[in-house]
């Protein structure tokens, strides 16, 4: 018999999976597939209805029939494997997305086509197939451990090669041919400058974002559950609001990592291992654990911020030094709200759980630094360097990617940004001044804490007619001044 606060988190797991499985193909799954892609193959997208259908009746299985969680002969078993069953097709096509989107990334490469990329469409079909495919819970929650650990792993590698790749081709592209009378110059140096910074951000960032998919502490899990639920929410925000392709020039559809910032291999994953441990990371958590994951997510904002002042210092000697046209105010001014996101980033993480600093004050600087972080991508998109207009026409050709931007630093990831930001705004006012709980408290004997120890000899025994205090019958009960003798009598003081 399943518990009913156990019945209720199935409920909500299940209704969540619904919800983002009925979204999803309302929204792009590539450049060239999904809603709102003109030319999108009528194929792919029954493909697709009928997967969704799989997948949302990998949730009514749950429930109907009489292996069903809510009868009297509930077979939490079977209708695991059900689940599992169903929701396997869905998984595959957003493998074959995947698949398809490196295999265009190698027939592109040195091109001015970009590959199909991975859009949020998918993202959202990912995190519901996969909240729809786990097992029934019924007692202790179980997920799929090494599932999330693969998947931590391949994102980690994906990046890593994905920035190799596009290194190559830019040095293929600066790097003039053995038989070419011209010579290498500060343009193909800035190219190849230009391709590692970025390269080197976007890669160190998908890093240490993915590396706490790999932990198994319940901090870390809760962090990636926030990681992919702004990633969610960022992803739908750009490709549906209309500045959404100034913020981002591909509209929010990820590419691969130093492409265009942050590539697929972090959002895909990012959502996929947030929905593996959202119940697990999310029941029962305490005031501590949220406190822990949302001082993991203001360092990824830290780390973001520095790497955008990186690339705009990087922006401005290449400009500098080729004779571009640049405006070191605007520069300046972008650099400026970068650095100061980061310092009040900086300090809130320090002081998250510092008891001395009045509540006010936390979320105070709270509510400052999720205005920064949005702050930071209205001067990105405002004060950034414009193509001419005869380019401009040509750039916004597209029905779906291109910008006016001479240069975007700008992506899908800042918005994601706001979201963290949010996050620890909304935990700094809920859960950043409650005491710790008992089960927070160290116990005795536990690891770290400290004991007292004694050896079997370590109490001296006191011989036989040694000195003693004695009280005479007369003496008050309230005299608390005794002197006493060395052959064992006292007189009162």
């Amino acid at each position: 018999m399943i518990a009913e606060s156990t019945r209720r988190w199935n409920i909500g797991r299940d209704v969540t999976a619904a919800v983002l499985l009925c979204v999803a193909p309302a929204l792009p799954w590539s450049l060239y597939f999904g809603a709102g892609i003109p030319g999108s193959d009528t194929r792919l997208l029954a493909v697709l209805a009928a997967a969704t259908v799989l997948a949302l009746g990998s949730v009514a299985a749950t429930y109907a029939g009489p292996w069903g969680i809510l009868g009297t002969h509930a077979d939490p078993a079977l209708a695991g494997r059900l689940r599992r069953l169903l929701s396997a097709p869905y998984l595959l096509l957003v493998l074959g997305v995947v698949v398809v989107d490196v295999v265009q990334t190698i027939q592109y490469g040195g091109t001015s086509r970009p590959p199909g990329g991975v859009g949020p469409g998918a993202w959202l079909g990912v995190a519901g197939a996969v909240l729809a495919g786990q097992p029934v819970l019924a007692g202790p929650v179980r997920y799929w451990k090494r599932g999330a650990r693969l998947l931590g792993d391949v994102a980690i590698a994906g990046a890593a090669l994905s920035v190799l790749f596009n290194l190559y081709w830019r040095v293929h592209f600066a790097v003039p041919d053995v038989h070419s009378a011209s010579d290498f110059g500060r343009p193909h140096a800035a190219i190849i400058a230009t391709a590692l910074v970025y390269g080197a951000v976007a890669w160190i960032t998908v890093a240490i974002a993915s590396r706490w998919i790999l932990r198994r502490d319940k901090a870390s899990q809760l962090c990636v559950v926030l990681l992919g639920g702004a990633a969610l929410l960022a992803g739908v925000l750009v490709w549906v609001l209309p500045v959404g392709r100034l913020i981002d020039s591909f509209h929010g559809i990820a590419q691969n990592t130093s492409t265009a910032g942050v590539g697929f291999e972090g959002y895909l994953v990012w959502v996929a291992a947030a929905a593996i441990f959202a119940v697990a990371a999310v029941r029962d958590a305490s005031a501590a654990t949220w406190l822990g994951a949302t001082r993991n997510t203001l360092l990824l904002i830290i780390i973001w911020c520095l790497g955008s002042v990186l690339m705009r210092i990087n922006d401005l000697v290449v400009a500098v030094s080729l004779e571009l046209p640049y405006s070191p105010y605007d520069s300046a001014a972008m650099a400026s709200f970068d650095v100061v996101t980061a310092v009040v980033a900086i300090w809130l993480r320090i002081n998250l759980a510092n008891r001395s600093i009045p509540a006010a004050a936390l979320w105070s600087v709270a509510a400052v630094l999720f205005g920064f972080t949005i702050a930071r991508i209205v001067v990105g998109v405002g004060l950034a360097p414009r193509l001419p207009d005869s380019q401009r026409t040509d750039a916004v050709a597209q029905p779906v990617y291109g910008n006016g931007l001479a240069q975007q630093i700008t992506s899908t990831f800042d918005v994601m940004l706001c979201g963290l930001a949010l996050c620890a705004l909304l935990v700094t006012i809920v859960a950043g001044r409650f005491a710790l709980p008992a089960d927070d408290r160290p116990k005795p004997g536990d690891p770290g804490t400290p004991r007292i120890f004694r050896t079997t000899g370590s109490t001296r025994k006191v011989r036989a007619g040694g000195p003693k205090i004695y009280r005479g019958a007369d003496d008050s009960a309230g005299d608390e001044s005794i002197q006493g003798s060395s052959n064992g009598s006292s007189t009162p003081s």
